[in-house]
Parts: C-alpha cells; structure tokens; sequence
C-alpha cells in the first residue's frame, strides 16, 4: 500500500484550517492545529510525527498577533525535528529573501491549493542549510518567542505599506505617484488600491501598463495580496 504524504498545517483561523483539510484531505495523511503547543502535545504522545512531516504550512502570527514565527525559534525546531519542507501561509509583507531565510516558500492562496500544486512546489524544495537563530538546545521549547506590542497593522498601514513596496519597484512618475499616495494622500492612495482589486477580479489578464504589476507580475498573486492589504 502506497505510504501517503504528510501534511501538518497550523494556523488559528478555524476557516483556514478546514478550507486546507477540503482541499487536501483525499491526498495525503492529513492533521491540523490551532497552534505549534498543541502540535508538540500531540507529537509527545506520537514521538516519530515530527520526522514524518513531509510538508508543515504554518502561518505567521498567533495569539492574537503578538506571536510573530518569523521572529521565533519554531522553525529551527522543526527543521532539527525532521520536517522536510516548511511553507508560510501567507501573512505580511516579506520579501523573498526574508522568507528563504526561514521557509522553503511561501503560499499565496491562504485557504489551500491543489494537491497537485502543493505537491509540485514540495518537489521543488532542496536541501538547503538554513542558520539557526539559536542553538537546538535554546530551541527546544519553540514557544518562548519575544512577543511584540503592535503587530497589528489596520488598513490604513497595510494599504500604505504596499504602495510604499509597489513605489520602490516602479520607475518615473509612476513612482513619484506612488510615493506621494503612501506619504501624503493615503486616500487616493486606498482608492488606488481598490481599483486595481476590483480590476483583477473581473479582468482575467492584466494590461501591460496595468499598476498591479508592481506588485507581482503574476495578476493572481497580486489581486491576492491586495486583497490582503485592504480586507486583512
């Protein structure tokens, strides 16, 4: 009999958590958790799951947003654990070289793709020597992370953040425009924003000269992290 893949998501959007288990369940040996202290109380009690874990799709924040996994040492446990492949379910504005310092990718759809698809970007996956933040030894209780105060961005901020991202990769007046929407007219530059999303989900192509483009040259993507920045 055919071993199926593992596949482990942690994430405390209770949607996001089902919408994965849909999506993926017929495929491979699926679980899912609230959170990485109930993944470790299950994995006390199944001491060879952690090694098992062919693919481990996690979110960024928990706890109410004061827990940040890009600024823990989870992933590092993980990673000592055995786990062979590690993806953010998208949350936040990171660059791809933040997140090749920590995940081997990130996931754009946050409520799952096909299994082809994920299976694909599994395949992909190298063997590649991540740094530790810490020593395994300081890593072995993955919760203790520094909390921070105000990880929380409300609209305003997210909508303000891409359009500074979207400013730095466009060129001319483009750019001017775009800087001037971030730092000085954020209304216009909300509005600017909307436009765009409401654009990318009846157009099915993006025009060339279509602004969308600073933000990923691939119109899915961007209408999804548009989407992000303005709905949260």
């Amino acid at each position: 009999m055919k071993v199926k893949p593992r596949v482990c998501v942690v994430d405390e959007d209770e949607s996001v958590r089902l919408s994965w288990h849909n999506t993926l369940n017929r495929d491979v040996e699926y679980l899912d958790f609230e959170n990485f202290i109930q993944l470790l109380d299950y994995a006390k009690k199944n001491p060879h799951y952690l090694v098992g874990i062919d693919c481990l799709i996690c979110a960024r924040f928990f706890q109410e947003n004061t827990c940040d996994v890009f600024e823990g040492t989870h992933l590092d446990f993980f990673r000592e654990a055995g786990v062979k492949a590690i993806f953010l379910n998208w949350q936040g504005y990171l660059t791809k070289e933040e997140i090749n310092t920590k995940f081997d990718g990130r996931l754009f759809n946050r409520f799952g793709v096909r299994w082809q698809t994920l299976r694909s970007r599994m395949q992909k996956v190298k063997s590649r020597k991540i740094p530790l933040k810490k020593p395994l030894a300081a890593a072995s209780s993955p919760m203790a992370v520094p909390k921070k105060a105000a990880l929380y961005q409300s609209r305003p901020q997210r909508c303000q953040e891409l359009l500074k991202e979207m400013s730095r990769r466009a060129g001319g007046r483009h750019r001017e425009k775009l800087k001037h929407y971030a730092e000085s007219d954020q209304n216009k530059g909300i509005a600017l924003l909307e436009a765009l999303y409401n654009r990318l989900l009846i157009a099915k192509e993006s025009a060339s000269d279509c602004p969308s483009r600073y933000i990923n040259t691939s119109p899915v993507v961007a209408k999804n992290i548009l989407h992000q920045a303005l709905f949260g």
